[in-house]
């Protein structure tokens, strides 16, 4: 195995065991934190590519940002981030091509929309190294591509959505929803496992069936929008006590 490697698998090892702690309080990395660490010509080592949202978004890009802000300084590399323009393949793939023009030997990519993008360019660089989260190279058919120099990282989504209907049956919540973003793999595992955990937990307490409702819909987006937020809105009104 050969030394990038190494470091991709360490790099995928950090942020899959959720070392994504603050990285210190200092001023210095601070400003590391939010600008990265280059060299003189502005070029990294390591870069993350933003999915729909920001390095400080409290979700999916920050954690993974965190991680190599963490991974980078521990082992004394450069690194930094790009933003893509927009929601596109093209846009991905863009961001990832000057990544590799400013140095970058491995990439990390937050999120199932760079599925399609990876495997786009995974064979064009085989040199680089890509990391993966949250989904697998494909070429739009779901049928698993993954060339040697890229590491997946899968969730078990369905235990954490399982957890949540559990809970929230258990905790006395009677009227739940799930409003998922798009179905794609990943957020109907989630859903589904939110359905399974709320039947288990009607069926430990004895309730009687139609005792727990679940409202049960995918927006098919992930946009924090007017139009979602008045669906979140009309279900409790309507009676929904806890949306997941």
């Amino acid at each position: 195995m050969n030394k990038k490697k190494i470091f991709a698998l360490m790099l995928a090892l950090v942020m899959m065991l959720g070392i994504v702690a603050a990285c210190g309080n200092g001023k210095e990395e601070d400003s590391l934190h939010k600008e990265g660490k280059q060299d003189a010509k502005g070029n990294a080592e390591i870069a993350l590519i933003t999915d729909v949202g920001t390095i400080d978004d409290k979700s999916f890009n920050q954690g993974s940002w965190e991680g190599v802000v963490q991974y980078a300084i521990d082992n004394d590399k450069t690194f930094k981030y790009f933003q893509p323009t927009e929601k596109s393949d093209a846009a991905y793939i863009n961001s990832i091509n000057l990544a590799i023009e400013g140095g970058a030997k491995i990439i990390v990519t937050p999120g199932f929309l760079f599925e399609g993008p990876i495997h786009t360019v995974q064979n064009q660089f085989p040199d680089v190294h890509f990391i993966l989260l949250d989904g697998y190279p494909h070429a739009g058919d779901y049928v698993p591509d993954i060339s040697d120099n890229v590491i997946g990282i899968l969730y078990a989504e369905e235990e954490s959505g399982y957890l949540a209907g559990y809970a929230a049956v258990h905790d006395g919540y009677r009227d739940l929803g799930f409003m998922g973003g798009m179905a794609v793999p990943a957020v109907v595992r989630f859903g589904y496992g939110f359905l399974d955990g709320a039947d288990d937990a009607a069926a430990e307490l004895g309730l009687a069936a139609g005792e727990v409702n679940v409202k049960y819909t995918y927006v098919g987006n992930f946009d924090a929008s007017p139009e979602n937020e008045s669906k979140a809105a009309s279900w409790y009104q309507e009676g929904t006590e806890v949306i997941f």
